[in-house]
């Protein structure tokens, strides 16, 4: 998947499920003190929120960002709802 595939669908709003490197990942949306967020994380495990598409490329995991996990794998590892 490509940076402008992700951003179109975090802006229509779509929760996006994703494996890589064998983990599950999720990209789904709430609320908190009345703001709107992104959160991210891998299943199980503790959320990263942030506001911004652009914040949301940054975020790590096991040291590497979001956006360079997402465009090193497959829609065949992507499912979005």
């Amino acid at each position: 998947m490509t940076r402008e595939e992700l951003k179109k669908i975090i802006e229509e709003g779509h929760e996006i499920e994703f494996e890589y490197n064998e983990k599950k990942y999720s990209i789904t949306y709430g609320e908190i003190k009345g703001k709107e967020v992104i959160s991210f994380c891998e299943f199980y495990k503790e959320t990263t929120e942030v506001s911004t598409f652009e914040e949301l490329c940054e975020v790590q995991r096991d040291g590497v960002r979001v956006i360079d996990m997402i465009t090193s794998i497959t829609m065949d590892d992507i499912w979005v709802y």
